[in-house]
């Protein structure tokens, strides 16, 4: 019988071990911290940094941090899976992270800077946050399919993980410009990692990176309109019209900002391309 005739088979199941079970105990769990941790810890240190009731996992519950709820689970949640490689156990340690801190979140009933949480704002907030969560699931399952694909959809990763690596290892305040340009030339060389040629999709990369650049910032900066005197109202008029105004106004300083950043980068992702090239010619010839 040919193979293509032959009947489907379901997918194997695997074999009970005991580094499978130590995996869901002990790795759920941590990558549900590590997923926090990416997407919020900087943003907890910023607004607690003497309190000390602030190690406790939060989220955030006011309207002027929008862009922490929406960037900061979204390029978490595509570490985690690319972390584990497994769809579940990615699903699980989100889910996890999210339910824990929500929680938290809950039962503080006030927000970061101790004022009486609005309830309709916390919800929205905690909504915001599950979508954009589940959202990193889905586009962190796209990017593990190929090395191409991570080195574009990677760059929604890159801030949180320099925010986390800042926090830990550098300290506040301190230059991070080089930390985003490490992780770009890691994303650089993904994209042209099985060919060279990858090389001439780099323009599309910085593009991405640019525009990402200006959207985190023009919705920080819109974020403040939504958050009146008395928390209780909050409209998307001005919300748009001032990050369109923001957009307007600083697209030229974002550009420029963000090509200062990618270049080095890029001529450092060139030499390791380069140096890729002459290893594996000189491997076939000498085999």
């Amino acid at each position: 019988m040919p193979a293509w005739a032959a009947p489907a088979r379901g997918p194997v199941p695997e074999p009970f071990t005991w580094l499978s079970v130590v995996l869901r105990v002990v790795g759920v769990p941590a990558m549900a911290l590590l997923w926090w941790a990416l997407a919020f810890l900087s943003w907890q240190r910023a607004g607690l940094p003497s309190m000390p009731e602030s190690w406790p996992p939060a989220l955030p519950v006011l309207f002027t941090d929008l862009e922490v709820t929406v960037f900061g689970p979204l390029g978490a949640s595509l570490v985690v899976v690319v972390l584990l490689r497994r769809g579940r156990l990615s699903f699980l340690s989100v889910l996890l992270g999210f339910l824990v801190s929500a929680l938290v979140t809950l039962t503080r009933g006030a927000d970061t800077y101790g004022g009486v949480l609005n309830t309709t704002e916390r919800q929205i907030m905690l909504g915001g946050c599950a979508v954009a969560a589940f959202a990193g699931l889905a586009i962190g399952a796209v990017a593990t399919g190929s090395r191409q694909r991570f080195g574009f959809l990677g760059l929604l990763a890159v801030f949180p993980v320099v925010s986390l690596i800042e926090v830990l290892l550098v300290g506040p305040g301190a230059d991070r410009s080089w930390l985003t340009r490490s992780a770009l030339v890691v994303l650089l060389v993904m994209i042209a990692w099985r060919r060279w040629s990858g090389v001439l999709l780099w323009p599309i990369f910085f593009a991405l990176f640019w525009l990402l650049t200006l959207v985190m910032s023009a919705l920080g900066h819109g974020a403040q309109t939504l958050r009146h005197p008395m928390g209780s109202r909050a409209s998307v008029g001005p919300l748009n019209d001032a990050m369109l105004g923001f957009v307007r106004s600083t697209w030229r300083v974002f550009l420029g900002t963000s090509w200062d950043v990618f270049w080095p980068a890029a001529v450092i992702a060139v030499l390791v391309i380069a140096g890729l090239y002459v290893w594996r010619r000189t491997g076939q010839v000498s085999t």
